[in-house]
């Protein structure tokens, strides 16, 4: 899909009958953006690169040794070949001897137009041949749609991606809007026939100098970085495409959907071919492939792990059945508050099986593998959904590894909290100024809340409002140890400066934990 004229087919026009004097290795297969004429010694200052330039010496005496420079400067600004204008009329009838041995030592194509061929003569002959590669090339970009549409309706989305790879000669990839891993297609598979392969086997080898070197693997979604892009981009309303910077290249990420991504077709920025018509076959399999997409992509149910009590046994099936993924001992428990519409939940769900959630109102709980399950060359769960809250704007609240087995009292105890706050109180509350709010809360809590270990005090604080002041029932609550309560309240009233057994202390930081939910 390269759409070009190369200086060896402007050399080759016979009409013209150009003379050509010298010739570097390479120089015939360089592709031409534009033939035009100048005079100006300076003319250098004025080009942009992949030029053939013509000129018959006006400006520049071509047969000085002033040439020299005249020529390191053309080469310089990257132009691809000098012409020189011959005529009985015209200052040269032959190319000069000092012009030859200086395009030599600098490697510059260089020819003559021999006389009575004019120079617009060669211009137009430039512009007949771009326009001639210009249609064959819109051809071939329509005849790719109407072959993109065929596939996506005979044999599924995994044949269009392959038809794509095979077009651009690059590496292809259709993700999701977090990145997982949908569909991936690479030089590799150019040739196969029979079905629509599947995202198992599909490679896409082409996209490792982009950074995308484990698209097409199981479970190879894009990598972190991309990921993390990725993101941020969903959730912005522009379907325009986006380029992402990565160490090693350039990743375009082409929006899928119509008013909401819902996926994204990945390829290197820097694959060859015409940059219109690029862009014209992403575009048109991004359309077709938004109509394979769901509008409404089932939910998943939320896990036992939330909903019931369960052995170690017991969770480790669960964990197993829910994420395909093999049981883990600990998990990281991450909740969220401040959750608007389903936005960060949506996302949440998307970046994979390993992520698990329930929600009750405006609080969020995520269980996931986090750091200590980290694998080589894919992405940190625990990274994906922080980054997930970072653009969202989700608060978080409480974050720590735990054993499978607790998560259900976790999140019990967190979803009874948020449940209680629900109340008149509350709406009372959320009356009160928000500058004034914000002033009571830094005064009561500051302390605790810049606390090294302060997440921890302020569960522990939440659960003793809760539970009345009764130690015993906050050990239970939290499944600690009531030795480990009674050192934490005894910090706790050391930070605040208050003592926790006096019914006006209790409200005020009852207030204050109300205000800083909200």
């Amino acid at each position: 899909m390269a759409l070009m004229v190369t200086l060896g087919q402007l050399w080759a026009r016979s009409e013209l009958d150009l003379e050509i004097v010298v010739d570097p290795p390479g120089a015939r297969d360089a592709a031409i953006t534009i033939v035009h004429s100048s005079e100006l010694p300076e003319v250098d200052e004025w080009l942009a690169g992949g030029e053939v330039l013509l000129t018959i010496g006006v400006g520049q005496d071509l047969s000085a040794d002033t040439v020299g420079d005249y020529v390191a400067r053309l080469k310089v600004a990257g132009i691809h070949a000098l012409g020189i204008g011959l005529g009985s009329d015209l200052p040269s009838q032959a190319i000069p001897p000092t012009l030859i041995s200086h395009a030599r030592e600098h490697e510059l194509a260089l020819f003559g137009v021999p006389e009575p061929v004019p120079f617009i003569a060669v211009v137009d002959a430039f512009t007949r041949m771009r326009e001639e590669e210009t249609n064959r090339e819109l051809t071939r970009a329509s005849s790719a749609g109407r072959r993109f549409a065929t596939e996506l309706t005979q044999q599924g989305p995994a044949a269009l991606v392959r038809d794509l790879a095979e077009t651009l000669a690059a590496g292809i990839q259709f993700v999701s809007p977090t990145g997982r891993s949908l569909i991936g297609a690479g030089p590799t598979d150019i040739g196969r026939t029979g079905a629509g392969p599947t995202a198992a086997g599909l490679a896409g080898a082409s996209l490792s100098a982009a950074g995308l070197s484990s698209v097409g693997s199981v479970g190879g979604d894009a990598p972190a970085p991309v990921r993390r892009e990725l993101i941020a981009e969903s959730l912005k309303p522009s379907l325009a495409p986006r380029l992402l910077r990565m160490e090693n290249g350039i990743v375009e990420a082409v929006p899928v959907g119509d008013g909401q991504v819902r996926g994204w077709i990945l390829a290197p920025a820097e694959a060859a071919g015409s940059p219109r018509t690029r862009s014209l076959l992403l575009s048109t399999a991004a359309a077709l492939l938004g109509l394979s997409v769901s509008e409404d992509p089932p939910r998943r149910e939320e896990s036992q792990l939330f909903a019931s009590p369960m052995t170690t046994a017991e969770a480790r099936a669960e964990w197993r059945e829910r994420t395909g993924t093999a049981p883990v001992s600990r998990v990281k428990f991450t909740v969220f508050g401040g959750v608007r519409g389903d936005g960060p939940e949506a996302l949440l769900e998307d970046l994979g099986e390993a992520t698990l959630l329930a929600r009750a109102g405006s609080t969020l709980g995520v269980v996931h593998m986090g750091e200590s399950a980290q694998v080589e060359d894919e992405a940190d769960p625990a990274t994906l959904v922080d980054r997930v809250a970072e653009v969202t704007g989700l608060d978080e609240l409480f974050a720590k590894m735990i054993p499978l087995s607790q998560v259900h009292h976790t999140w019990t105890v967190w979803r009874t909290q948020h449940e209680a706050s629900n109340s008149d109180v509350r709406a009372l509350l959320s009356s009160i100024d928000e500058s004034a709010a914000r002033r009571f809360t830094d005064r009561i809590l500051g302390g605790l809340l810049a606390a090294k270990d302060g997440q921890d005090l302020l569960l522990t604080l939440r659960a003793f409002i809760a539970a009345g002041g009764v130690r015993d029932t906050v050990a239970t609550d939290l499944g600690i140890h009531r030795h480990t309560v009674r050192a934490r309240m005894a910090k706790i009233e050391k930070i605040l400066d208050r003592d926790l057994s006096r019914s006006e202390s209790v409200q005020a930081v009852a207030l204050a934990l109300e205000l800083a939910e909200m």
